[in-house]
């Protein structure tokens, strides 16, 4: 063998292929390329049309929680409640079913009954129980308004206790007056209230005029049902005295289950931080709160709320790197949120730990969008400790790259509010609004992602400053929740998950009229003046009656007590 040969190719081999090495050294990535490939990994898949949206229930809600749940023990987290999940259940929809009857039955038998069929002649509405079956006289009730303000009472001197009250869409002279202080109490939640208060054994609208538009069929998904059948009736027939009817109400109230996603890093310190984002998005936009008006779309969502859901996922990675040991770490990917908070506050009302522990919350919401322009990443929720802003003082960002805006404000429309309302100081992380948001056209490609990599690193440092044992918690002057069409409010955030008769109060805001009339939280309001509150649909129907200025009345119910408070608008 030639060693001097094999020395020389050897030597060439080793130039050579250390060159190679070498070249391969200078093109690796840096850390920040590296996490921007897995963030667009993360985001290509939740936001992929495979998961079609990712509604609340969905399979592709379910894909979504398994792919959270995979990268959480990947990253080394213990995977709590039913392998890592926390399951909770939701309505999905409510439709009139095939066993709905609507029987005419002559007292003297002197004619067959009359049966009518379902979606041609007659439907449901939404207070409709489920499956009653009530049989009584018809009486007709003309409009079945009760205003004692303008002096009318439909039902004064007539007994309809187990009766079938029949009643006329809208007011008298309707047409000719659509501005009368009637309209007030002509929504159909009001009049079937007072024919419930009568003892009514069931409900029968009428068109008011041949003007008059047939009353929608679709069953709202959320109203809290009546103790018996609605329905509408949609030809011109009259109800002659002494007829009886026959009425069976069946809806069908299909429910599905969200799923919460839970991992935890126990250090075994007295304190834990939350680190939570929403995975539920709006699917096909079955529950209608798209902006959108085109054909039917998927809604993926990659903005609101895959980034969240990336940078948390990547903040769970990231976590043993730190060297953070001062807490314990809770991350949440939840469901539901679009919904109205509901995994949140379910999580928030069965906790997987102690509540007492939690020493802070982070909730990453929409995080996608940093505009390349203006370059601002918006913490909400300040004010809800004073710790926040001495640590936001400490904090140094390139302002070319990432400038930091701030509001005090703990409430708001993401799960960050469930958490406030009990008490725990609270940050929102949040990128903007922009024109994609609740569109089909929310898609990974318009992610940036050198301001989520920004963003990311802003939340490691408030994490890193924050070693303290307990945050002091402070309240915030707190808008009222959501955008309103009404000229008044009462200044409380409902408890969306509340499913019992009234509206619970699930934070009251300080210096507007709850607060003046010393409502408080997890107060049930029950009455607004003359109309009274079985769900957040009569709330805001009875709210809308109100003027600036307006006195009156709330009946409430505080623990085992009926209240009546003073209110001023």
């Amino acid at each position: 063998m030639n060693y001097f040969k094999l020395y020389k190719i050897s030597a060439a081999f080793l130039f050579f292929g250390g060159c190679s090495f070498a070249s391969a050294q200078s093109n690796k990535p840096t850390p920040a390329e590296e996490q921007k490939l897995r963030l667009k990994t993360h985001i290509s898949y939740l936001a992929s049309d495979e998961l079609k949206g990712r509604q609340t229930g969905s399979p592709g809600e379910v894909m979504s929680a398994e792919y959270i749940s995979k990268e959480f023990k990947k990253n080394g987290l213990k995977l709590l409640g039913n392998n890592g999940y926390q399951q909770f259940t939701i309505t999905q929809f409510r439709i009139a079913g095939d066993d709905c009857k609507l029987v005419l039955i002559s007292p003297d038998g002197a004619a067959p009954p009359r049966e009518f069929e379902l979606f041609t002649d007659y439907y449901p509405l939404s207070p409709t129980v489920n499956y009653d079956s009530c049989q009584g006289e018809a009486i007709d009730m003309g409009y079945g308004i009760v205003a004692e303000k303008l002096g009318k009472n439909d039902y004064e001197n007539v007994d309809v206790k187990g009766k079938i009250v029949v009643i006329r869409n809208g007011y008298f002279a309707q047409d000719e007056n659509p501005h009368s202080e009637l309209a007030n109490y002509a929504d159909v939640s009001t009049k079937v209230k007072e024919a419930e208060a009568r003892g009514a054994a069931g409900v029968i609208f009428l068109r008011n005029s041949a003007n008059d538009e047939h009353m929608s069929g679709k069953l709202a998904r959320t109203t809290i049902p009546s103790n018996f059948p609605v329905f509408y009736f949609k030809s011109n027939f009259g109800f002659p005295k002494g007829l009886h009817v026959k009425m069976v109400s069946k809806v069908v109230s299909p429910t599905a289950l969200g799923h919460n996603v839970i991992g935890y890093k126990n250090n075994f310190r007295r304190k834990t931080v939350i680190v939570c984002a929403h995975h539920d998005h709006i699917g096909y936009n079955e529950y209608e709160n798209s902006r959108y008006n085109g054909p039917q779309a998927i809604h993926n969502g990659a903005d609101d709320n895959a980034s969240g859901v990336a940078a948390m996922i990547e903040l769970s990675k990231q976590l043993k790197k730190w060297g953070y040991r001062k807490h314990n770490y809770l991350f949440i990917a939840f469901s539901g949120e679009e919904l109205g908070l509901l995994g949140s506050k379910f999580f928030t009302q069965n906790p997987l730990i102690d509540m007492k522990k939690v020493n802070y919350v982070i909730n990453i919401d929409m995080l996608g969008r940093i505009d390349s322009t203006k370059k601002t990443l918006t913490i909400n929720g300040v004010g809800t400790s004073p710790v926040w802003k001495q640590t936001l003082s400490k904090i140094k960002t390139d302002t070319t790259l990432l400038y930091i805006a701030t509001t005090e404000s703990g409430m708001g429309p993401s799960d960050h509010a469930s958490f406030y309302l009990e008490n725990k100081p609270v940050l929102h992380f949040f990128s903007g609004q922009h024109r994609d948001y609740h569109t089909p056209d929310d898609d990974e490609n318009r992610i940036n992602y050198d301001g989520m990599v920004f963003s990311i690193d802003v939340i490691k440092k408030i994490v890193k400053q924050n070693k303290r044992k307990k945050l002091p918690f402070t309240k915030t002057v707190d808008p009222s929740p959501g955008k309103t069409r009404f000229k008044v409010t009462l200044g409380v955030m409902p408890d969306y998950s509340y499913s019992n008769k009234g509206l619970r109060i699930d934070g009251v805001t300080p210096d507007k009229a709850a607060a003046k009339a010393g409502l408080q939280r997890n107060d049930i309001v029950l009455k607004l003046g003359d109309f009274s509150v079985n769900d957040i649909q009569d709330y805001m129907s009875a709210l809308g009656k109100f003027n600036p200025g307006d006195k009156t009345k709330a009946t409430i119910q505080r623990g085992s007590e009926t209240l009546e408070v003073d209110i001023q608008f």
